[in-house]
C-alpha cells in the first residue's frame, strides 16, 4: 500500500504495520490509522505518520531512554482496550515540539502515546498533570532524573 507522508514523500507500507487508534489522537478525531518511521538509523526520533492525512505527522521519542524514573501505571481499562499482555509488547513515545532550534526542543511527558506493537493498537493517554510536565526540555540536562 502506498501512502503520502509529510517527511518522506510517497512510500510503500505494509498494511500489517498500521497502528489503529480506536479513540483517535486527541485533537484529530478523524485520524485513527498511523505508522511509525525512524527518522534515521542513528536517530532516536520516530515519526508517527497518519496513513490518511499526509500533513499529519508527529516527531516522537522514547522518553524512558533519556529520563531515569519516567514511569506511570496503565489502568486495567486501558490494558484491556489495548489488549496488553506483556510490557515487552509496549512502545511508549512522547510527542516532541521544535519551535526554533533543536536545543530548545520539548517533549510532552504528561500525555505519552502508548502502542501495543504486537496488536497494533495505540492510544495517547493524559497523565495527572502534577506527575509530569507538558513541556520538558529534552536537552536541558541529559543527566536529569525524574523522581516521584
Amino acid at each position: 500500500m502506498e501512502i503520502m507522508t509529510r517527511d518522506f514523500g510517497k512510500i510503500e507500507i505494509n498494511e500489517d504495520d498500521i497502528i489503529e487508534f480506536p479513540q483517535a489522537v486527541p485533537g484529530f478525531p478523524e485520524e485513527k490509522e498511523f505508522v511509525l518511521f525512524p527518522i534515521g538509523e542513528d536517530s532516536p526520533f520516530i515519526v508517527l505518520q497518519s496513513v490518511n492525512n499526509s500533513d499529519l505527522a508527529f516527531i516522537t521519542i522514547e522518553p524512558g531512554n533519556y529520563l531515569k524514573g519516567y514511569e506511570f501505571e496503565i489502568s486495567d481499562e486501558l490494558a484491556n482496550k489495548l489488549k496488553i499482555e506483556s510490557n515487552e509488547d509496549l512502545l511508549v513515545i512522547s510527542i516532541a515540539t521544535i519551535k526554533d532550534e533543536i536545543e530548545n526542543m520539548t517533549i510532552n511527558l504528561a500525555a505519552p502515546v502508548i502502542i501495543n506493537l504486537k496488536e497494533k493498537l495505540g492510544k495517547q493517554v493524559i497523565l495527572d498533570k502534577e506527575d509530569y510536565p507538558v513541556k520538558y526540555r529534552l536537552f536541558a540536562d541529559k543527566e536529569k532524573e525524574l523522581v516521584e
